[in-house]
């Protein structure tokens, strides 16, 4: 059997791999190493059990519909991941926010708590209130575009290749789920 390769070694390998096939991925490589600690945190709450909460803003809800249809197709030889969208909390946080700034989201964790065991979320889109509801919370995936924060991945709205980058990176993502579901990665340190 294969040795399980570092995160880290595994992403340059991947990242190269697609470079060899003529897919734009130079930008990729560049940033590989703000990858590695966001993924390898996500990896492991998925691996470890947790369920991935994916929410964004509607400039970008096209990429929640597409990661929604796509990471769980019946047609796959795998286990299915716990990865949902849930259509509804995006309304339910914009409303909070503007109904009681004192509750603020309670209600919705709250809720949260009683559906999922261990939940993460992953934010895609513009710093709004679903990004503070998100940021708010102790884990979560964030992807957040004309913002940089501390542990999130940023991007710019002004690059002409954002939804390649965008659908490059959940491609990315995936494959990496895959691979530390079957053993491939070793998410340790």
């Amino acid at each position: 059997m294969e040795r399980a390769l570092k995160l880290d070694v595994w992403l340059d390998k991947e990242i190269r791999q697609a470079d060899n096939k003529g897919i734009m991925s130079g930008w990729l490589h560049e940033r590989r190493l703000e990858i590695v600690p966001l993924f390898r945190q996500t990896l492991l709450h998925i691996i470890g059990g947790g369920s991935l909460i994916l929410l964004t803003d509607t400039q970008y809800k096209w990429l929640g519909n597409y990661i929604t249809q796509h990471i769980n197709p019946p047609n796959k030889t795998r286990p299915f991941f716990p990865i949902y969208e849930l259509s509804s909390l995006g309304y339910m946080i914009d409303k909070s926010l503007r109904d009681s700034e004192d509750k603020m989201f309670s209600v919705i964790v709250n809720m949260l708590n009683l559906s999922f065991k261990k939940y993460a979320f992953w934010y895609i889109g513009r710093r709004n209130p679903r990004a503070e509801f998100v940021l708010s919370q102790s884990h979560s995936f964030l992807w957040l575009v004309d913002e940089n924060l501390p542990k999130t991945f940023n991007l710019s709205s002004s690059d002409e290749l954002l939804d390649y980058k965008l659908l490059q990176l959940y491609r990315l993502f995936e494959n990496a789920l895959c691979a530390s579901a079957f053993g491939q990665i070793s998410l340790e340190f």
